[in-house]
């Protein structure tokens, strides 16, 4: 990474990626409307597409769709509905290199797991990577070891020769709702690991951005924890990633984020409570008292985010916050939580919960 350069994307949510494909099988051109959008959400993730907050988890995947570049969403304020947070009234996927359909130069007999292709419209790239999985579901079929689950990168090169293959099929077609999973494939994603560290008997987790602001929480806590058990390092993106992992966590009832107050900074707790949930963990939420803090401190500059993104970002925080958050990012401002340095921490104990 160069000097200056944005920080690396973390992989794509499980909850993004099923949203992709269903998107993916479903999209006869560029242009997908609503109501496919609709459609494609509810095929991929019923319990989300069905929940009370279904509008703020449909929006925040969509961004991170488009900030993986997997759909472009409308520039034109004509094109997005008057909700809150706002929806767009259609996107446009990107064109592939290899959009042509193209038939096997001879019959295939598919897998019985692979039943589906026979009745599908497959590209040639998609054709050749469905072959290959073809031939896996033929060699394991009596060779139980075969079939033992492994991590993800493990199976792409059992299957590919290529580790990173999967990771870009799982948000393509070829994973939409009925057709190829990963348990199929007896894989799964490898969450990285989630610096922790207990400091109370209590219920609520509290994760933490930024490695300093850790290291002042988790010694404040430690002397005096309230309802807070563990106390975990997010590390930026990689928390978006590592979610999964507080599953291991036991005797958590509430989860708290304190983040900075920018576009990635909400943007991280909003996505990986999407990825929480999917896991039957509680939703993550706000630590209102540390972000009320932070609110009283000067912004800084920054660049200013687009209304409709910022409508989407700031969801997560409740009334008021949103309010102020929404409005420092479409102003241009940002607030680090390096903001509520020690000092102040130490003194105001109205942030503790």
């Amino acid at each position: 990474m160069t000097a200056g350069s944005p920080p690396p994307l973390p992989p794509l949510s499980p909850a993004a990626a099923s949203l992709s494909a269903a998107l993916q099988a479903r999209a006869e051109k560029a242009t997908v409307s609503r109501a496919t959008l609709v459609e494609a959400f509810t095929a991929a993730l019923p319990g989300l597409a069905s929940g009370e907050h279904a509008r703020t988890a449909l929006a925040t995947l969509l961004h991170e769709l488009a900030d993986h570049r997997l759909l472009n969403l409308p520039t034109s304020s004509a094109h997005w509905d008057a909700g809150r947070p706002r929806l767009p009234e259609q996107v446009r996927l990107p064109a592939t290199t290899s959009a042509a359909p193209r038939a096997p130069r001879e019959p295939v007999s598919w897998r019985p797991e692979l039943d589906w292709a026979y009745t599908t419209r497959l590209t040639a790239a998609q054709t050749e990577d469905l072959l290959a999985c073809n031939r896996w579901f033929r060699d394991s079929s009596n060779a139980p070891d075969r079939r033992t689950p492994i991590p993800l990168r493990e199976r792409s090169y059992e299957i590919f020769r290529d580790e990173k293959r999967l990771d870009a099929l799982i948000s393509g077609a070829l994973f939409a709702p009925g057709r190829l999973t990963l348990d199929q494939l007896a894989t799964y994603r490898q969450p990285p690991p989630l610096a922790h560290h207990q400091v109370g008997d209590g219920d609520t987790l509290l994760v933490v951005e930024n490695s300093d602001t850790y290291a002042t929480l988790h010694d404040l806590l430690s002397k005096q924890p309230g309802r807070t058990r563990f106390i975990a390092f997010g590390a930026g993106r990689s928390f978006e990633a590592s979610v999964s992992r507080l599953t291991e966590l036991p005797g958590i009832h509430r989860i708290l984020y304190y983040g900075d107050l920018d576009a990635d900074g909400m943007a991280i707790p909003a996505r990986a409570s999407l990825t929480a949930l999917q896991h039957g963990l509680p939703p993550i939420e706000p630590a209102t008292g540390l972000y009320q803090l932070l609110l009283g401190h000067t912004p800084t500059p920054s660049t200013p985010i687009a209304d409709d993104r910022a409508q989407t970002l700031a969801a997560w925080l409740p009334t008021p916050l949103s309010t102020q958050a929404h409005d420092l990012l479409t102003a241009g401002q940002r607030l680090a939580q390096e903001a509520t340095n020690r000092n102040q921490l130490s003194v105001d104990s109205s942030w503790r919960t």
